[in-house]
């Protein structure tokens, strides 16, 4: 018994640092793209699938990526198995389509940059190659 509560003081306290910390991630696209800048509920809901920007495909980090943590506290405001759960439930009804997955930064990076409407989020400071610009920083909100 003691060691369950152990365990479960050391998650909850894993998971309120994680949304306290100065981790922080960056969302950018194509250098060509003609989005600038994206806010906060925009990025949530094109994410979660409920906005339509027309030709405008997102694309999340695998899960186990800490950008992936950071952006889902930061940004989307859930955790991770709350999208889970979410996308569980769409996937069943046939509703929305989860965005795209990268495996790695580096692959998501080499997306957005094949891919003029393509969205995606790294971690804030990531290097990031000429073909790519930022368009919201979770340190500014």
């Amino acid at each position: 018994m003691k060691r369950l509560l152990l365990i479960t003081c050391l998650l909850l306290n894993s998971a309120a640092t994680l949304a306290k910390s100065n981790d922080h991630v960056m969302v950018v696209t194509h250098r060509d793209s003609s989005i600038d800048s994206i806010s906060k509920s925009q990025l949530r809901n094109l994410f979660m699938g409920n906005l339509a920007l027309p030709g405008v495909t997102p694309i999340a980090l695998s899960p186990g990526e800490v950008a992936r943590s950071i952006f889902n506290v930061r940004v989307i405001g859930l955790t991770e198995s709350r999208i889970q759960a979410y996308w569980a439930q769409m996937r069943f009804s046939g509703r929305q389509q989860r965005p795209e997955t990268a495996d790695t930064i580096d692959e998501l990076i080499l997306m957005i940059e094949s891919t003029t409407n393509t969205i995606g989020y790294l971690p804030e400071n990531a290097t990031l190659p000429d073909d790519v610009k930022v368009i919201y920083r979770s340190s500014e909100q």
